[in-house]
């Protein structure tokens, strides 16, 4: 694991580094933030789908587009933790 990353708004977070102290992250574009945090809540929803193939491809596009989005973000390994 990288980073253990902290979000709670648009105004940026914080980070524990490798080397055990608090790093800042700059603030988010908040309707990225906002379209993200909608982005999740849709894929936590479609995880209940139970209709044979439906649950798997708007997963799957959805996925993507989060991947693209925090992928700007926020580095392999990191943990992401939104408040």
């Amino acid at each position: 694991m990288n980073r253990i990353i902290f979000i709670g708004t648009d105004g940026g977070g914080w980070y524990i580094g490798k080397d055990g102290k608090i790093h800042r992250i700059p603030g988010w574009n908040p309707e990225e933030l906002k379209d993200v945090a909608h982005l999740l809540g849709a894929l936590r929803d479609v995880s209940q789908i139970k209709t044979a193939g439906v649950a798997e491809r708007l997963s799957a596009a959805l996925h993507e587009t989060v991947t693209k989005q925090l992928g700007a973000h926020i580095q392999a390994g990191d943990v992401v933790v939104l408040g």
